[in-house]
């Protein structure tokens, strides 16, 4: 079985070295392919030095976001034949045998479109927040489990689970696609798994194997009203809801806009033009066209966004 690990990179000095040392220990050593974002901060320059024999390097011109950029890495490693493909995080560190228990876990359950394994923080002393954000939710038996001390099941089934580290069977893209390249950072990952359980695949955490996610990001946090940040994440929630290929809520997206429309509206009789700027601003950002045509690409099998 071959095992092709992607790993996209922006800026990654911080972190990439730890990360690829890691993978080159591995038990079970992967083919490494890494898409550079076109980083500003000589992560690229530092890969060519110090890594060319050892990994496949995609140089991009520009930042293509988070999704785009695994597509890339992604298309590669279908054409190399790869059986499973490792979607892992420039900010994280993996055990010896991650890789390999990864690849039995998944080889013994093909039915689930994506494993992942526990994401500690970066010491490894706490859970990732982002990872616990998730389990919180959705991981009832999997925190119980190793609460009460019981037997621990090879895979514990989620609906989503952020992809800083997804192992994927081949077939899972060739059924799903890629990434949907609406999707610039954040959201995406969310977008991928409403897609994978529709197309009837599962998702699942395995408690076999952990990884150490060192990151600084957390969307589950409140950004200035008005800011650049905040009106992404507003973007991402609005998609993430309205794209999901589970439900009609596409149906709504015009409803959706215009009450922002009216809000604006309001706002300004008010005489409050903050609030004015901030309503007007999300009726423009919302293109029902676009949402529409995601949902109904996504419900189509095949190997769509990918090269």
């Amino acid at each position: 079985m071959k095992v092709s690990l992607v790993i996209v990179t922006f800026n990654g000095m911080k972190w990439i070295k730890n990360c690829i040392d890691s993978i080159l220990e591995s038990t079970l050593l992967p083919e490494i392919i890494i898409v550079d974002n076109c980083s500003t901060d000589n992560t690229n320059a530092f890969l060519k030095n110090n890594y060319s024999q050892k990994i496949k390097l995609i140089e991009s011109n520009e930042n293509l976001g988070f999704g785009r950029a695994n597509n890339l890495g992604i298309s590669l490693a279908l054409e190399l034949n790869s059986d499973f493909i490792f979607l892992l995080n420039q900010d994280t560190t993996i055990q010896k045998d991650t890789v390999e228990k990864l690849l039995k876990v998944s080889s013994r359950n093909l039915d689930f479109g994506i494993v992942s394994p526990i994401h500690s923080d970066g010491n490894g002393d706490l859970l990732d927040m982002s990872f616990l954000y998730y389990i919180n939710r959705q991981g009832n038996n999997l925190i119980s489990d190793s609460i009460l001390n019981k037997d621990m099941k090879e895979l514990y089934e989620i609906e989503m689970i952020n992809a800083a580290a997804w192992f994927i069977p081949k077939k899972t893209f060739e059924i799903v696609g890629g990434f949907d390249p609406m999707f610039f950072l954040y959201g995406e990952d969310d977008n991928f798994c409403q897609r994978v359980l529709y197309h009837n695949l599962k998702i699942g955490i395995t408690p076999k194997t952990i990884i150490k996610h060192n990151s600084d990001n957390n969307n589950t946090i409140d950004f200035i009203k008005g800011s650049a940040k905040y009106y992404n994440k507003f973007l991402n929630r609005i998609r993430v809801k309205y794209a999901n290929v589970n439900s009609k809520d596409y149906e709504e997206i015009t409803r959706i806009r215009n009450y922002f429309f009216k809000q604006s509206i309001f706002s300004l009789l008010k005489f409050n033009f903050k609030e004015y700027l901030i309503n007007k601003t999300k009726y423009q950002l919302i293109n029902k066209e676009s949402i529409e045509l995601s949902v109904l690409q996504n419900r189509k099998p095949g190997k769509k966004y990918l090269n």
